[in-house]
This record gives structure tokens, C-alpha cells and sequence, in this order.
């Protein structure tokens, strides 16, 4: 299956926007050492109840990050290419890895 993917630059003028929501496929540990700002945990180890219990909104597209790609990719591959109401479902490439490398903000533990 072909996953649509979205680079760390176009995710960030989308979530900047309001147009996207972006859900962290990582693990609690990984996500409270380092995250990006707004992002919604749904691990994958508990897929797919993390993400059946997620709310996500009609109106926007959604992202799916993990690491470096992935992860998430399992998760877009399994979810398939839209969400519960149709949203356009997104590979974050690189994931935080090339985010990060990218310049762009992170969230670290203190």
C-alpha cells in the first residue's frame, strides 16, 4: 500500500496553520524525553486501541510521526489512506530525526 508522506517543512507551515493535527506513534519514554509541540500520543505497542480512542477532527489533516518514519508508516499503512471521516492521512518523513535536524522546535525533558 502507498502511504502518502508530507516533509518536516510542509508539517509545520500545516500545523502552524491549524490545517493539520499530528499524532506521536512513539513510546510514553520517548515522547516525555522529546516531542513536538501539540503532538497526541497513540504508541504504537497500543495499536489499535490508541487509536480508536483518539478524537480527531473532520476538518484536518492528519499526521503520523514516530522517530524516524517507521513506525508511523506501519501506522498509516494499517490505518489506511484517510481517516475515521475521511481526512487525508500523512507520513511525517524523517520523523522527529529530520525535524529536529531541520531546525525546527522541539520539546525536551528537563
Amino acid at each position: 500500500m502507498t502511504v502518502a508522506a508530507v516533509t518536516v517543512e510542509e508539517a509545520a507551515v500545516w500545523l502552524q496553520s491549524g490545517e493539520a493535527i499530528l499524532i506521536d506513534v512513539r513510546e510514553p519514554d520517548e515522547f516525555a524525553a522529546a516531542r513536538i509541540d501539540g503532538a497526541i500520543l497513540a504508541p504504537l505497542s497500543q495499536m489499535p486501541a490508541a487509536w480508536e480512542a483518539l478524537d480527531l477532527p473532520a476538518d484536518r489533516k492528519i499526521i503520523v510521526m514516530c522517530l524516524k518514519g517507521g513506525r508511523s508508516h506501519q501506522v498509516c499503512a494499517f490505518v489506511g489512506p484517510t481517516g475515521p471521516e475521511g481526512q487525508p492521512l500523512f507520513n511525517l518523513t524523517g520523523g522527529i530525526q529530520d525535524w529536529h535536524a531541520a531546525g525546527l522546535p522541539v520539546v525536551v525533558a528537563e
